[in-house]
């Protein structure tokens, strides 16, 4: 392709100029960690994220444990993604409407405070899975806010020169997290039991609130004069639909979310089944996943700018999959592990590059209402499809289900890709 019609193309697609782009490209993968405010946060959320695996593990291995039951799974999950659905687009007003860190301030201390309960709950040997789903429908409250203020940070944070940085850090963040959360959680679970794991989650938001409250941000946002609520959502839907990549990519990621990484919530049963051991399997398969995640996050984060992004995106959206359905497949412990590396790197992938495509073309002043869309895709939508793959699992048995739902993101994510061109030829 020529320069003029590159140039052309990228106008169209409404992706950054070129001289923007080369100055986020020749920033190192590490480049965020220059900013002080970054680093506090990168800890805080590193700290409080291995929490919130502990407590993930523990209550997926307490769920199923009281119940046996493949579907208490999925409508634990629902009871979270059903606030998140309806209130993360309104969240998006809200979160370009008043100070981000303030707002995460406030989520972060009431979530310490559900997990603190849950915690009394279990060592007073009350707790009930109703007791759980009540707990998960706040946390989807508070979720449906804290998710896209915690993406709309970061450009506050480490700025627009360092912007794929941020993104490609936070993931590594987040799947390290993944890998020490469920290894502690694991040895919580057996040394001490379920209420310590959710104890420890308490205290570990102690470090991302400290980390909030100390930072000092320059603030990019433009507040309105007047507080709607209506207007600007629709306008931000407007926008987001309208737009030739933002849309096909939302779509993508509400895909990845339905029938691809929504395999994880299975993964007590699943390791009952091929293990026969409920906590040690669990541990295992979500620290294989995590392993897998965090490789494919390290090679984006050092390989930002050397490779085509949406070529990248593509095959992801044909290689994940199959992670899936071959553990669906396949009712081997041993292989699964590689199998769920695969899965999870794969979709993880899928996840940072539509983050960052996303980034690049959204402006500003729609900064908030459309990664409000976006996270609104794994955690309103998500749910939904998790409680569908648990009544699948109990109707079925959790192999089946599993297989179902790799084939069914197979079809549709190539089925996205395919008819729209234009992601494939993202830089």
């Amino acid at each position: 392709m020529s320069t003029g019609s590159s140039g052309y193309v990228r106008r169209e697609l409404g992706v950054p100029p070129p001289e923007e782009e080369t100055k986020q490209t020749k920033a190192t993968s590490t480049a965020a960690f220059s900013h002080p405010a970054y680093r506090l946060y990168f800890i805080g959320q590193l700290v409080s994220l291995s929490g919130t695996w502990m407590q993930t593990v523990a209550q997926q291995v307490v769920v199923y444990t009281l119940t046996g039951s493949e579907l208490a799974l999925g409508v634990t999950t629902f009871a979270q993604g059903l606030p998140a659905l309806i209130l993360t687009p309104f969240a998006g007003v809200i979160v370009e409407s008043f100070p981000r860190r303030q707002l995460l301030l406030i989520t972060q201390t009431t979530m310490m405070i559900l997990a603190f309960v849950q915690a009394v709950l279990q060592f007073a040997g009350i707790l009930q899975v109703w007791h759980l789903i009540v707990l998960s429908f706040i946390l989807g409250i508070l979720t449906a806010l804290d998710a896209p203020a915690r993406q709309a940070i970061v450009v506050e944070l480490v700025g627009r020169e360092h912007l794929h940085s941020g993104i490609a850090m936070n993931s590594i963040m987040f799947n390290s997290a993944r890998i020490l959360g469920p290894m502690l959680g694991g040895i919580a679970l057996a040394a001490l039991g379920a209420g310590w794991c959710f104890l420890l989650n308490g205290i570990s938001f102690i470090a991302v609130i400290f980390g909030l409250w100390v930072m000092r941000l320059k603030s990019i946002m433009q507040r309105p004069e007047h507080f709607e609520f209506l207007k600007p959502l629709v306008e931000g839907i407007r926008f987001a639909s309208g737009h030739p990549i933002i849309a096909p990519l939302l779509l993508l990621a509400g895909i990845n979310s339905c029938f691809g990484i929504s395999f994880s919530t299975q993964i007590a049963p699943y390791a009952e089944y091929t293990l026969n051991n409920v906590d040690l399997g669990t541990s295992a398969l979500l620290t294989a996943s995590g392993i897998g995640t965090i490789i494919v996050s390290v090679l984006i984060a050092r390989r930002s700018g050397q490779f085509r992004r949406g070529r990248v995106l593509t095959m992801a959206t044909f290689i994940a999959p199959f992670g899936v359905i071959l553990m669906g497949l396949i009712p081997n412990f041993y292989f699964s592990l590689p199998m769920a590396a695969l899965a999870s790197g794969g979709f993880i992938c899928q996840f940072i590059l539509t983050n960052m495509l996303i980034q690049d073309a959204v402006p500003d002043e729609f900064r908030g209402r459309v990664l409000s869309l976006y996270t609104l895709t794994f955690f309103g939508i998500g749910p939904f499809a998790n409680l569908l793959l648990g009544v699948l699992a109990q109707l079925l048995s959790v192999m089946p289900a599993l297989l179902i739902y790799g084939l069914a993101s197979l079809l549709c994510g190539v089925y996205v890709v395919l008819r729209n061109p234009a992601l494939r030829r993202m830089e």
